[in-house]
């Protein structure tokens, strides 16, 4: 048995434009081609072959697994990994190069992370606004700038809301207005947290959050979530292991990204928790208006016995993506301190969008799209679920959401080694983007998020389809 150790593999500018690992999988099957490999041959380790490449050991793993797959090499435990004696045909190897090639293939079916429908957004009663106000402006009847904390009368009527609906009493000064909930997490960071101290998030969970919290130099300690939520003892083993917590991040009312929502049992512990340590909730309610439990639910933080809490809000999940502002609810001290700070970065923010979003509030609109919007996706979530049980049947675990625009889903079959990259690359070069897995984790994790919100019923069906062809 020869093993072609001097085999000289080098990569085809060709191929530039493929992923890494697909770039390895071309160049090997070229070799198998042009007779440089031949059926029966040992191709180098997985760490030769890094080692020669320049590459990371798992892309090669990768691209081995893939050529497996794909009936190039078989391997043998402990033994190597061979150029296969039957390979396959080659009208079969073009057209998996062809596949290949489509990776720049223009993406049909995108699966975000929960964001409304555009064209179910009310568009058009959000321009007639905007409109309004630019008229008011040409017309030198309206004084644009205003306090950093953001249009006062929008802020009045976001207190009576969250006053009215949510439980979280307090005022317009309670508020500030931000571009959007990341906006807002990041000037919470930077307000609230030093370095040395340490926020406890949700694993899996949002990491943008997580950066904009090491970001402000805190250390970032991860929490498991299960069905109930956040798992509230091993926040309790950072207490005890003398962890200078200064905040604990959640997203009780459809924990992001696994929907799980907080049970009152651990919304009870974690308030007290709180209060006895010292430390801050974060809540980011991202999609609480899109409830189709038809119970009310609250904040965590409407709790008249949390001390010390902020509350983040956004409006680009309720009723549009373009509508990107959000809003931090606290106490009047830390708001103040919040206010200081936006007005370094970010003096006006956005006086036109803010008093337009003022006027659908005002003039009940806005309430009236979200009554709609819980109907319509609803019945997408419903048919989603349809789909599931009808092409991914035991081949996946999942829990119906109660809020939000997203399915978590978990495959039951245990997947290989970098699975996460391959299907993301693979479903691309099928004209489906998506945002997986290793997303939400730390370093790895098995689980995926499908959003249904933005998404056409027929190319769900399509896309549910085609990932059945992995699981």
């Amino acid at each position: 048995m020869l093993r072609p150790w001097n085999l000289d593999l080098e990569i085809d500018e060709k191929y530039s434009h493929l992923p890494i690992y697909k770039q390895i999988v071309e160049t090997i099957i070229d070799a198998v081609y042009s007779g440089k490999l031949k059926k029966g041959n040992v191709l180098p380790g997985t760490r030769k072959l890094a080692d020669m490449l320049q590459v990371n050991r798992n892309t090669v793993i990768e691209a081995y697994n893939q050529l497996e797959y794909q009936g190039w090499v078989t391997s043998k435990q402990r033994t190597g990994t061979f150029v296969s004696y039957n390979l396959p045909s080659q009208e079969t190897g073009q057209m998996f190069t062809e596949s290949l090639k489509n990776t720049s293939l223009i993406n049909k079916i995108v699966f975000d992370q929960g964001l409304p429908d555009t064209n179910f957004s009310p568009m058009e009663d959000i321009i007639r606004e905007y409109k309004v106000v630019l008229k008011k402006i040409q017309k030198q009847k309206l004084y644009t700038f205003t306090d950093s904390a953001g249009y006062k009368k929008l802020r009045v009527i976001l207190s009576q809301m969250l006053n009215h609906q949510r439980g979280i009493i307090g005022d317009e000064n309670n508020i500030c207005i931000t571009r959007g909930s990341q906006m807002a997490l990041f000037l919470v960071s930077q307000c609230l947290l030093k370095t040395g101290d340490c926020v406890i998030v949700e694993h899996p969970g949002y990491r943008l959050a997580w950066d904009a919290f090491g970001y402000a130099g805190a250390t970032v300690l991860y929490a498991e979530v299960d069905s109930d939520g956040i798992i509230i003892s091993d926040v309790k083993k950072y207490i005890e292991m003398g962890m200078k917590i200064k905040a604990v991040y959640v997203s009780p009312n459809s924990q992001f990204p696994t929907t799980a929502i907080l049970s009152e049992a651990r919304r009870k512990e974690l308030v007290e928790l709180s209060n006895a340590h010292n430390f801050y909730v974060i809540e980011d309610d991202y999609c609480i208006d899109l409830n189709y439990t038809g119970n009310r639910l609250l904040p965590l933080c409407s709790d008249e016995r949390l001390k010390n809490y902020v509350y983040v809000g956004t409006f680009s999940r309720s009723v549009s993506p373009f509508l990107k502002i959000g809003y931090v609810a606290s106490s009047h001290i830390f708001i103040k301190k919040l206010v200081a700070l936006r007005r370094i970065i970010d003096i006006n923010g956005d006086p036109i969008m803010e008093r337009a979003l003022f006027n659908l509030m005002k003039d009940g609109i806005y309430t009236k799209h979200v009554k709609k919007s819980v109907q319509h996706y609803k019945n997408k979530r419903d048919f989603l679920d349809g789909l599931l049980n009808k092409y991914l049947k035991g081949k996946i675990t999942y829990v119906k959401p109660q809020l939000g625009l997203g399915y978590w889903i978990i495959p039951l079959k245990p997947m290989l080694n970098d699975f996460e990259i391959f299907l993301k690359d693979e479903l691309i070069s099928r004209g489906i983007r998506s945002i997986i897995g290793y997303d939400y984790y730390k370093n790895e994790g098995e689980g995926f998020l499908i959003s249904f919100g933005s998404v056409s019923e027929a190319n769900l069906e399509e896309a549910i389809k085609i990932l059945a062809d992995y699981f």
